[in-house]
């Protein structure tokens, strides 16, 4: 039955529901990649195309038991001849091509790289390490802050707390803690100190501008120059020319 020759008092309310399973569907299916990427720490091209289809098939499915129970209610269509067809013609129809432009409106939108491939091999952390979260733990008991320390960009100091820059897929946030600054690099030994109030991420420093009386770092991700100290001007310097 057609659309046009469907004649249903409700019929807009019927129709509307093939938006809301489709999209109920697409919300699940990211919530267990999710999982998938959280506990295998992966997702390629492979995941990608075999979470398309999935999702595909899934609606597929679901929306052939709602077309034939609640819109044309005929129960006598619940066959495997009929549901076969129904599958064929319909991915057939948009299953492909929705598929196709899926795959690259989520590759052109998805979340880019939170760093690049270079943290593997900078600042002092391994190719396991990064993946790693660790806790940093501020002054008090109950102040502490979960992360991967390659998503740390700076940390400054600011009278007895420290605020901590760090990537996130929603943009750079900080996180205050309660404690001093050596406090904290106590236990990011990797970090670099520039300022009296700054340390760095090294593999996150992407230029040294000025002199040892006007020192500016830029990092990647960060608009704003840090100030680099006097004394340790040289030190920065040279990390930076080891890193090269």
């Amino acid at each position: 039955m057609g659309a046009n020759n469907y004649s249903n008092p409700y019929k807009n309310l019927y129709f509307a529901g093939y938006g809301v399973l489709v999209f109920l569907n697409y919300l699940l299916f990211v919530f267990l990649s999710n999982i998938y990427i959280h506990f295998l720490k992966i997702w390629n091209w492979l995941e990608e195309i075999l979470f398309s289809f999935l999702l595909i098939s899934t609606v597929i499915i679901i929306t052939f038991f709602y077309t034939e129970l609640f819109i044309n209610k005929r129960t006598e269509s619940l066959s495997l001849a009929t549901f076969l067809w129904w599958y064929k013609s319909m991915f057939l129809g948009f299953g492909i091509i929705t598929s196709i432009l899926m795959l690259v409106l989520r590759h052109y939108y998805g979340r880019k790289p939170l760093v690049s491939e270079k943290i593997k091999t900078l600042g002092g952390f391994t190719t396991d390490e990064v993946t790693q979260e660790i806790v940093i733990k501020g002054a008090l008991k109950k102040d502490f802050f979960t992360c991967i320390p390659n998503h740390i960009l700076y940390i400054k100091s600011e009278d007895n707390y420290v605020l901590i820059y760090h990537i996130t897929p929603e943009g750079i946030k900080e996180k205050m803690l309660r404690g001093t600054l050596k406090h904290i690099q106590n236990q990011l030994s990797n970090f670099l100190k520039v300022h009296r109030s700054f340390i760095v991420n090294p593999i996150h420093i992407k230029e040294l501008k000025g002199n040892a009386q006007n020192g500016k770092l830029y990092l990647s991700e960060v608009d704003t120059p840090i100030t680099v100290s006097k004394t340790h001007f040289e030190s920065v310097k040279a990390t930076i020319s080891s890193q090269q």
